[in-house]
């Protein structure tokens, strides 16, 4: 040990020899040694004419040995004779002195309370032995019993290890919790501690006992936070060193911080901080700094923002150590740190991955799994890592806990259901294999199986026949494969001819022409369908193609295509199924009592490939809205929303994707109860390349992935141009973005459209109108951080009373760009509903052309629109008054 400055408080009618080794034991190598030497009465005898006192023969004689004892324990030392022990007296020579340790052999019951002041006053530690034989020295160093058995404990004992202890001591630290070689790790890399450390659990031996039986083996010192009882009664029988207490400028009722462990992705680490105590949620601490340390020093420092950290993945080591630095002492990291946590990187044992929600049965069965490291993921917010934690230490698994929401950057995520737990963690298990994890394999709960690919996915009951995977398996992936390629299960699809359009009346002139062209067969797919003046032409295409002899295969949603369930009958689709040459089927029609999985588990998407030739998709359904321009109607102020147009996008392919879109078509055609049909590949039609992503509702969230894809890879511009309600992880990606110096415009409407500020009147009307504030608050925290946000205004066309003047439609177009490179168009919305629940199609289009001429659309729109100016005090109000509508349930979200 290295104390420099020592003070030894000794009764002078006692053999020094105990005492000067307990100096040499925590001293060594002291600069400077005072000794408060106290006499007895008999000690002085008084000249009358003095103010000092004189001593008789026998205690000058007693002061002398007392200075040769202790003349070789330090470099310099002085011996002050005093009558009394005084508090002021002691004080003042240990801040005059510098003094960093106490000594004394004095028995306790006469000097604990002046040592307990002492210690208060000054803060420095108090060594306390018997005063008896001498401490017998080691060579190998000091044999220390470290007891910690609160936080308050265990941070100052492990300041005392990093400061004081040196490589050649030995320690034992005890603590309440059960060890694991992975909680000692993480102490030395933290604590910066030099010394040979082991943990110990506390049993059910009382302190005392303990301290007795270990000190009788082989303990030099015990080191305390505290005084003890024990150590007024005389009973511990080896020296005791007791450490200052640990000083905190927190407040007594701050609740403590619940950290997971971190993810290194190889780019950021992402620290989720929370408070560990809560009803229901885990709280986030916001707006708070927050300081990590590595081998005792602070690493870095960084502000929380909604209970989220962003550190440089560079320099972190294994494992970090973190606190809130607001009154902390800087100069004692160690002894301010509040939890210790572990850093997960690649490496080359596969991982098995497993909701740590899973009951004790299950955790049984993970642990006999021999091939593969077992992570607990934490999936749901409700519970506390350091609860769940615990319980992984009760099953004998190592207790690692990774927060799902922080791998894959979600934010708060509190409009996510716990129906989707499985897939997400499923997607936790792709990001992290995209980072160049060996994730082999997951362990969820729920009733349905996520999709995977290059892992197993398995419920607890089937891990025993879970195999190891074959080692090549487990290369990196990062190395071959791109983010989109694991984390959506698409491929890059060469040779195509794409266009995209904004334009309702060119779409339908491409559904129309597309249809009467046709030779050999239609697949059409929509999820809802009128009979107005839009879906009648489409049905006659329809059945003009089946009476030529081309096969039409038609498949609509049930639900929301008012066909097949709850006793419902469409007259288009009744008329549509008796035609020759036409077949009719409704994906999951409803019966019976309707679940909240029948209502939302729905197929959402919108496909028409003719021939096998060209495929048509994106956003629109059979109805007037959809594809009528917005010169092409009469609007007056009458007018009902339902005949007001809306913004809508879609995609016209030719070349080998068209292939890839028809083999979703046929998913769902079969899992409607079709026959399946043969798929021919389409020659290549041009030079541009893309992706077909399609997402299974609750079986996986590719269409989110590839949003996020395009969002999180971009360094200049993002356009999102949607009209539903932000997914919240969405919404936080794109202020990452912003954050980073990216430039997002989007670009949104009104559900019920407006002219003016007034809304068109027709069915549903006010509640459409609310729904309208949901998309719009969900846009307010991207206004707020410096986003350009505009409300799509269509100025008023000829065809128009002039009385309506300007009209603000819905946007129904689902479409993302990024960078003038890529961009994207389908039927999915960027909501939590077509991100989960519903089934979609997307098309990723890899062509900088294509790009740039849709993000000039974007661009032509958004001049005639009305950006929202977060200084306006009525925006202000009004996001003031719907900022409750974060918290709106997802599983109520249209």
């Amino acid at each position: 040990m290295n104390y420099r400055r020592v003070l030894l408080i000794a009764e002078l009618d006692d053999a020094p020899a105990a005492a000067i080794a307990a100096v040499g034991l925590v001293a060594p190598d002291a600069e400077h040694l005072v000794v408060v030497a106290r006499l007895p009465a008999r000690a002085f005898a008084w000249l009358s004419t003095e103010a000092r006192p004189e001593f008789n023969d026998a205690t000058e004689t007693a002061l002398d040995r007392l200075r040769v004892a202790v003349e070789r324990t330090a470099r310099t030392v002085d011996v002050e004779p005093t009558s009394e022990f005084a508090p002021d007296r002691l004080t003042a020579i240990v801040t005059t002195c510098a003094i960093d340790v106490v000594v004394t052999s004095v028995q306790p019951l006469r000097t604990v309370p002046l040592l307990a002041e002492l210690r208060k006053r000054t803060s420095v530690p108090v060594l306390w032995t018997h005063a008896g034989p001498a401490i017998a020295s080691h060579d190998a160093g000091t044999r220390l019993l470290c007891v910690g058995l609160s936080a308050g404990g265990r941070a100052a004992v492990i300041t005392f290890l990093r400061d004081h202890a040196s490589p050649p001591d030995r320690a034992v630290l005890l603590s309440t919790t059960p060890p694991s070689p992975e909680d000692l790790r993480e102490l030395r890399e933290v604590s910066g501690i030099s010394p040979d450390v082991e943990l110990a659990a506390v049993d059910g031996d009382s302190l005392p006992q303990l301290l007795d039986r270990r000190a009788a083996q082989w303990i030099d010192l015990v080191v305390l936070p505290r005084v003890p009882p024990a150590l007024l009664l005389g009973i511990i029988p080896t020296p005791v060193l007791i450490l200052p207490p640990v000083r905190s400028a927190a407040p007594e009722w701050e609740r403590t911080v619940d950290v997971p462990d971190l993810v290194d992705d190889g780019r950021v680490i992402r620290v989720r901080l929370d408070y560990a105590v809560g009803v229901g949620r885990r709280t986030p601490i916001a707006d708070q700094e927050v300081g990590f340390v590595r081998e005792g020093q602070v690493v870095a420092r960084a502000t929380s923002r909604h209970g989220e950290v962003e550190l440089p993945a560079a320099g972190m080591g294994d494992s970090v150590g973190l606190y809130r630095t607001q009154g902390q002492d800087a100069s004692k990291p160690p002894a301010a740190v509040e939890r210790r946590v572990a850093i997960l990187r690649p490496g080359p044992r596969p991982l098995m991955l497993f909701d740590a929600e899973l009951d004790d049965a299950a955790l049984s069965s993970i642990r006999s799994v021999a091939w593969a490291e077992p992570v607990g993921v934490r999936v749901r917010s409700t519970r506390s890592c350091q609860s769940l934690r615990a319980k992984l230490r009760r099953a004998r698994l190592s207790p690692r806990v990774i927060d799902a929401g922080a791998v894959l950057g979600e934010g708060d995520a509190l409009d996510v259901p716990a129906q989707v737990d499985a897939v997400r963690l499923a997607r936790t298990a792709a990001r992290m294999r995209a980072d160049g994890f060996s994730v082999a394999a997951i362990v969820y709960r729920g009733p349905h199986q996520p999709s995977t690919t290059g892992f197993a996915a398995v419920r607890a009951d089937e891990i025993a026949a879970l195999a190891a995977p074959p080692r090549s398996a487990l290369a990196n992936p990062i190395s071959v494969f791109s983010r989109l390629d694991m984390t959506t299960v698409s491929e890059t699809i060469s040779g195509n001819r794409i266009e995209v359009e904004l334009d309702n009346e060119k779409a339908r002139g491409w559904l129309l022409s597309s249809i009467e062209g046709s030779r050999q067969r239609v697949h059409l797919q929509v999820y809802m369908a009128l009979d107005d003046d839009v879906g009648r032409p489409v049905e006659a295409a329809l059945a003009a193609a089946g009476a030529r002899g081309v096969t039409v295969r038609v498949l609509v949603d049930s639900l929301h295509g008012l066909h097949g369930s709850l006793g419902a009958h469409n007259p288009i689709l009744d008329r549509l199924s008796s035609r020759p040459g036409v077949e009719l089927r409704v994906s999951k029609p409803i019966t019976g009592p309707a679940s909240l999985e029948d209502l939302k588990q729905r197929d959402h998407r919108k496909l028409v490939v003719v021939d096998g030739h060209v495929a048509l998709l994106g956003g629109r359904n059979l109805s007037h809205e959809y594809y009528t321009g917005f010169g092409e109607v009469h609007l007056t102020p009458g007018t009902t929303w339902r005949m007001v147009p809306w913004l809508d996008a879609g995609a016209r392919v030719e070349g080998p994707a068209v292939a890839a879109l028809e083999r979703s078509f046929l998913q769902a055609w079969t899992d409607a109860g079709g026959a399946p049909f043969d798929i021919r590949d389409s020659a290549p039609a041009g030079t541009t390349a893309a992706r077909v992503v399609v997402h299974r509702g609750l079986r996986d969230a590719y269409t989110i992935e590839a949003y996020l894809a395009l969002i999180e890879t971009a360094r200049s511009h993002v356009y999102a141009v949607n009209g539903f309600p932000l997914l919240l992880e969405i919404q936080h990606a794109l202020l990452r973005a912003l954050r980073r110096g990216v430039r997002v415009r989007t670009l949104f409407g009104n559900l019920t459209p407006k002219h003016g500020d007034t809304p068109f009147k027709g069915p549903w009307a006010a509640a459409r109108t609310a729904a309208t504030s949901l998309v719009h608050s969900r846009m307010d925290a991207i206004v707020a951080a410096g986003g350009e946000c505009y409300e799509l205004v269509v100025p008023n066309q000829p065809a128009w009373d002039p009385a309506v003047g300007d009209v603000r439609p819905h946007v129904h177009a689902k479409t993302m760009s990024a960078d003038g490179r890529v961009c994207a168009v389908g039927s999915a919305n960027l909501d939590i509903t077509a991100g989960y629940w519903e089934s979609e199609l997307l098309l990723v289009v890899q062509d900088e052309a294509i790009a740039r001429s849709v993000e000039a659309r974007f661009d032509e729109l958004i001049a005639a629109s009305a950006r929202v100016d977060r200084s306006d005090p009525e925006w202000r109000r009004r996001a003031g008054l719907r900022e409750w509508m974060r918290y709106w349930p997802g599983v109520l979200s249209a």
